[in-house]
């Protein structure tokens, strides 16, 4: 992104080094970032994460006990139609990837890969929290669960633009917006003030939750492997494979794990990670202790 790249604070008139809450998102563009479910989960202390906290995980309650355990297939699509494309937020992959946009082929998408999930499928709580899905459901990755988010809660971001427009005092008018109910578990309009830029309405987003492009199957594989699987491999509970050396020898005569070896062996892919959860029980609270740590919300300023 350039230096001139045209953003919200410079277009409304905010002072560049004035403190903001918010993303300062391009206006002529989408910022390739994302909403991340694990910032949300591991931020519910904010009250304002902790609602959007609820309602996604109250949206996915909905989806999975109405519709992927019964096997309503055109009620589940019916269900998912109100997810379209959020342009209003200037995230993801922009023109550049138009096919990732949430739609019709999308919530064939989303119901499909919930119902091919061995957890979802059984009415099993885990697929009922966003970073869970987004991490152990194979066809749901970074870009869709981004998507989702931004229109179950919508009303919510939408409040908190609302907000920061008064606070910055910038022009706004009155929009309607449709986003997930969780008191009736239905899709709601309401409306909101709301910026514009060029005819189009303008959601902002609270840097707490947002993220660039993470790989989060390969890091929760890399976690397990070296907290779980290197352990057993040194204490010789897992009988390791002659012709591959996973373990060497230091001049003490103490045994230490080879680290990149263990993962490029034992990695599983997204469609088999279910096998790691139901092994090593506590491993996915492990592994989202360790995201709060190691994977912060993005820094946007180093890019714009």
């Amino acid at each position: 992104m350039s230096l001139e790249q045209l953003t919200f604070k410079s277009h409304f008139g905010i002072n560049d080094k004035t403190h903001v809450e918010f993303i300062n998102i391009p206006l002529e563009e989408d910022l390739t970032a994302f909403i991340c479910p694990f910032l949300i989960a591991n931020n519910k202390e904010i009250p304002l994460v902790r609602e959007i906290y609820a309602q996604i995980t109250s949206f996915l309650k909905n989806l999975n006990k109405g519709f992927i355990v019964t096997n309503n297939r055109l009620g589940g699509l019916s269900f998912l139609s109100h997810l379209h494309e959020p342009n209003e937020y200037h995230l993801g992959y922009s023109g550049r990837n138009r096919g990732k946009a949430i739609a019709g082929l999308k919530a064939e998408i989303i119901f499909a890969a919930l119902r091919n999930n061995r957890f979802a499928k059984k009415g099993i709580s885990i697929t009922n929290e966003a970073h869970n899905v987004l991490l152990l459901v194979e066809g749901i990755g970074q870009d869709i669960m981004s998507d989702t988010i931004a229109n179950v809660s919508r009303d919510i971001l939408a409040e908190f633009t609302e907000q920061q427009c008064l606070l910055h005092k910038i022009q706004t008018f009155a929009t309607n917006i449709e986003y997930y109910n969780p008191i009736n578990g239905l899709w709601s309009n309401k409306t909101y003030n709301l910026p514009y830029y060029k005819g189009k309405q303008i959601i902002l987003l609270p840097k707490k939750i947002v993220s660039g492009s993470r790989a989060y199957t390969n890091h929760y594989n890399y976690f397990v492997t070296s907290n779980h699987i290197a352990v057993e491999i040194l204490n010789n509970k897992i009988e390791v494979p002659k012709e591959t050396k996973l373990v060497s020898k230091l001049k003490d005569g103490t045994k230490k794990a080879i680290m990149k070896q263990i993962y490029k062996t034992y990695k599983k892919p997204k469609s088999q990670l279910i096998d790691f959860v139901l092994k090593y029980q506590g491993s996915l609270q492990e592994f989202l202790d360790y995201a709060k740590d190691h994977y912060p919300e993005l820094e946007v300023e180093t890019l714009i």
